[in-house]
């Protein structure tokens, strides 16, 4: 068995336990002073001095870097100290406490104001090019209409030169108005005539309506008639019944 083996801890860790009886048991033989006492307390001891002689042979227990786990236990110049307790320590000897960490803190945030108030700067700069692109743009509605009250002016020009020259139409244009007149004149004749037409067919609507009843009425005396001479027949065969059963009674 090699020592440091798990065999070999197997065979120590019985022979502490099997050696540690031997010697409490001579130990009692010597305490109660009984037969053999002195023997069983050489076999003890002997025996614990051979496991004293066997543990040589054991490896030196490791003991776990525990600073790896609770770095607050590290101590010594070659324990390796955490980042955190490496940044504390360069802190440390550049002087900057807590006092200059705030004002650095304060100078972030005012860098921060800075840089909003140039985007707030740019958007203003944006603005402007929009308000300067409004006013080329309204700068050339203006000359439009600049031009467009030109050509209106040049219209109006022309219409008074025109007028000026369509004096001497002035005659044909009256006797135009005369034909219009009498042109007004025959229609307001025709219009007359027309009422009166319209009177007429509703007169003869009228005439038409009164022939429609008329009609059905007749219609109404022809069924009355037909069954009044139905009636007659009928009244007259009951009468020539009546007749012949009193000549068949006389004979």
């Amino acid at each position: 068995m090699k020592p440091g083996s798990k065999q070999w801890k197997n065979f120590m860790a019985k022979l502490y336990g099997w050696g540690a009886a031997i010697v409490i048991i001579g130990a009692l033989f010597k305490i109660q002073h009984w037969e053999g006492a002195s023997l069983m307390l050489i076999l003890g001891l002997g025996t614990e001095a051979f496991i004293f002689f066997m543990s040589a042979f054991e490896k030196p227990h490791e003991e776990p870097d525990w600073s790896l786990v609770y770095p607050q236990l590290a101590t010594g110049e070659g324990a390796e100290k955490t980042p955190t307790q490496q940044l504390d320590n360069m802190l440390a000897d550049a002087n900057i406490d807590a006092t200059i960490i705030e004002k650095l803190g304060d100078g972030m945030r005012h860098l921060g104001e800075q840089a909003t108030k140039m985007g707030e700067v740019a958007d203003a700069s944006v603005a402007t090019k929009d308000y300067s692109d409004a006013l080329v743009k309204a700068s050339n509605r203006v000359d439009a209409l600049s031009n467009t009250y030109e050509e209106v002016s040049q219209g109006l020009t022309s219409l008074v030169t025109a007028s000026s020259e369509g004096a001497s139409a002035g005659d044909g244009l009256a006797k135009m108005n005369e034909n219009l007149n009498s042109l007004n004149s025959m229609y307001e004749g025709q219009l007359a005539q027309l009422e009166k037409n319209k009177e007429l067919f509703e007169g003869m609507g009228d005439l038409v309506q009164n022939l429609n009843d008329s009609i059905e009425d007749t219609k109404v005396y022809k069924e009355n008639i037909s069954e009044l001479a139905k009636n007659l027949a009928s009244l007259n065969t009951v009468y020539g019944n009546m007749l012949n059963a009193m000549g068949g009674g006389r004979s």
